[in-house]
């Protein structure tokens, strides 16, 4: 996979696509590649944000208080992923369900840009923040989308949409609570 692969599979159903189809990684290995490094990203940024710049986000809230969030923020993480990897089995329309570890590695590439989009937590700039996470929330549902015709559907239909759609609203509403709860110990 070359550097632009991950770029070109935003846009595309066709590059890296193909190859990833051709791979089946366990579980264990999908998460150990993806969602442990993702979550351990995220959950990074937030402790380096409260270290450095804590009281942009939270001038009240304690060092311990960030850490809760941190750890809150990672095991969301951990079990959104098998979360939506059900929720995208369940919506392929196929003669058979396909396999679980391969709806839980789409599941685990999709947040990627919502992972990456933590980096942003470097500059203490809340709106801007918010604004890349929004856009790591949209990039993760054009992978979503791509992801899903690429790999299950083949075909780019209104059925493919259709169950974008559907995946995407789930995903959005658990990054919603995702989102909440990571601002419930700010309140």
């Amino acid at each position: 996979m070359s550097p632009l692969s991950p770029l070109r599979m935003l846009w595309s159903s066709g590059h890296s696509w193909d190859s990833l189809s051709q791979s089946h990684p366990t579980l264990a290995a999908s998460f150990c590649r993806l969602v442990l490094p993702g979550s351990l990203l995220g959950t990074a940024m937030i402790l380096f944000a409260a270290s450095f710049h804590g009281d942009v986000y939270g001038p009240e809230v304690s060092f311990a208080h960030w850490a809760l969030i941190s750890l809150l923020f990672m095991l969301t993480n951990w079990l959104a992923v098998p979360l939506m990897a059900w929720v995208i089995r369940q919506s392929v329309h196929a003669p058979s369900r396909p396999a679980f570890a391969d709806c839980y590695r789409l599941a685990a590439i999709a947040p990627l840009p919502i992972w990456l989009s933590t980096l942003t937590l470097l500059l203490p700039y809340p709106l801007f923040n918010m604004a890349c996470g929004l856009l790591g929330l949209l990039a993760s549902g054009a992978l979503t989308y791509h992801g899903l015709d690429a790999l299950f559907e083949h075909d780019d239909s209104v059925s493919t949409q259709s169950m974008a759609y559907t995946v995407f609203s789930v995903g959005a509403l658990v990054w919603l609570f995702v989102v909440a709860l990571l601002m419930l110990p700010l309140l």
